[in-house]
């Protein structure tokens, strides 16, 4: 099973998505750093609407499902073993000894 084109249909959909949501948005992004680090505060603020919304978000799924199918895929491959094949053809070390 062939797991790096799984992963790769799941970035380009995943990219495609997020650059969708945040080329059209409309937003601020901010951090406060403290010295407690329990102070500290990451704030991002995106607004997008119309189309990009529409196509985005259904991108960005697509995407999160073929990364899970790809990590299933990945896993699945790990422990499967497949069955040792005979050689076709007759190689110098394996010349039929007749008796």
């Amino acid at each position: 099973m062939r797991t790096d084109r799984w992963l790769i249909a799941a970035l380009v959909f995943l990219v495609g998505g997020l650059w969708l949501t945040f080329e059209w948005g409309h937003g601020s992004a901010g951090l406060n750093v403290a010295f407690p680090m329990a102070g500290t505060k990451l704030s991002i603020d995106v607004f997008t609407t119309g189309w990009p919304v529409l196509t985005g978000l259904p991108l960005v799924g697509v995407g999160v499902v073929l990364m899970l199918i790809a990590l299933v895929a990945a896993l699945v491959a790990q422990f499967h073993h497949p069955e040792a094949q005979e050689p076709d053809t007759v190689t110098r070390l394996n010349i039929p000894f007749n008796d």
